[in-house]
């Protein structure tokens, strides 16, 4: 078992040096990165770091500073938000909106559900003042929420879209704020793929179209027209069997500056059935299952069995698969000497040490799955006699 394992974690190592790597697509946007999100991949990307009007992709960092808010004890989920005249009035005419009424009460859920869904500026500008009282202060903490995330392409000087020169972002770090929001921020995922919403007059589609393009695909936004910056983040999400073998997917996708609307969609949509098709990314294990069963001094003979603390996945290109095999590959397993009890539970056992060609590529930390005792002082003295005399 912990050879197969070995084994197929050395993939992962491969992929990164490009060895079986598929030539990436051509695009026409400006700049754009794939991500597989499981193993942190990188599958392809051109220019992700170059900096780029983000447009609307501008409301995923409103979220972020919103549940943040919510964190820090600021505003609550069910705080009730009462609209004043900025929220009607500062978001360009043909911007996405709500379609908020003057002093119209709206919980805070409410007002994030109608950014996540529709990209709503109205509501943005009112869940801003509702939550620092001023656009100009949610502002600032967007900047700073950019900066504790290591977005260093990034930069906000309003909270709606704008063709302000002096508002940027990269595909690289509006993949890192995109993923953030999936690892951060669980109580939004209901909103990705909520298909329309209502204000009581209007019903309002999801501005995210590729959601009726594929089953698999679960978010997160496609910029909105106002701004002529055509920009997606899009969280593809599939898991499926193939001979036996469970395979997970989770991509990240993201594409900026198209010239139109259009080839965003294509862009897009090739970038991410590229990902799809060329790879695949496999649960080797589970967290805290048991890969291993190691002795340990000063126990009634007892082992600790020993894993990992997180699920481990391993993305493959797929002809990898069909024409390396396994040659080359070596592993083994080490642990700390000596290994005595008693042992906590999550302790740190030892390492899973990977190789290709004899040069390491690869390690992996082991943990114990369980607490294992010390035993009693006279069973440990007979326990050294027996060994002393050969009776074990």
């Amino acid at each position: 078992m912990i050879k197969q394992f070995f084994i197929l974690f050395l993939f992962l190592f491969q992929l990164v040096s490009g060895a079986y790597a598929a030539s990436s697509p051509q695009l026409k946007s400006q700049s754009w990165l794939l991500v597989d999100r499981l193993t942190n991949v990188t599958l392809a990307a051109k220019d992700a770091d170059k900096r780029i009007n983000p447009g609307n992709s501008v409301l995923l960092m409103v979220l972020y500073t919103a549940e943040k808010a919510i964190e820090d004890g600021v505003i609550d989920r069910d705080t009730v938000i009462t609209v004043n005249n900025d929220a009607l009035t500062l978001p360009p005419l043909n911007a996405d909106r709500f379609y908020l009424e003057p002093n119209q009460k709206i919980t805070v859920s409410e007002l994030q559900k109608a950014i996540a869904v529709m990209g709503a500026n109205d509501a943005a500008v009112a869940l801003a003042q509702g939550t620092y009282k001023t656009t100009r202060r949610f502002v600032e903490k967007m900047n700073e929420h950019a900066k504790a995330l290591g977005m260093k392409n990034t930069q906000y000087v309003s909270l709606i879209g704008t063709n302000n020169s002096r508002q940027y972002s990269s595909a690289r770090d509006t993949l890192i704020l995109a993923n953030a929001l999936l690892n951060e921020c669980p109580e939004l995922n209901e909103f990705w793929t909520i298909q329309s919403i209502s204000n009581g007059v209007i019903n309002h589609n999801n501005s995210n179209s590729f959601l009726w393009r594929a089953d698999a695909v679960k978010g997160l936004h496609r910029s909105s027209h106002q701004t002529k910056a055509w920009n997606s983040v899009i969280y593809y999400s599939q898991d499926y069997l193939e001979a036996d073998t469970r395979f997970s997917r989770e991509l990240l996708a993201v594409a900026m500056n198209a010239d139109s609307e259009q080839q965003n969609a294509e862009d897009t949509m090739k970038l991410v059935n590229w990902g799809a098709d060329n790879y695949k990314t496999l649960l080797l294990y589970p967290a805290w299952e048991t890969i291993d069963r190691i002795p340990v001094e000063l126990t009634n003979d007892a082992k600790v069995r020993v894993g990992v603390k997180e699920n481990l996945y391993v993305t493959l290109p797929r002809d990898a698969i069909l024409q390396k095999g396994t040659k080359g590959f070596s592993a083994s397993v080490s642990r700390l000497d000596p290994l005595v009890a008693p042992i906590k539970e999550g302790e740190k056992i030892g390492e899973i040490s990977v190789s290709f060609n004899e040069k390491e590529v690869a390690k992996a930390e082991l943990i114990a799955l369980h607490d294992v005792q010390k035993s009693n002082f006279w069973r440990r003295q007979l326990q050294r006699i027996k060994a002393i005399f050969g009776l074990q």
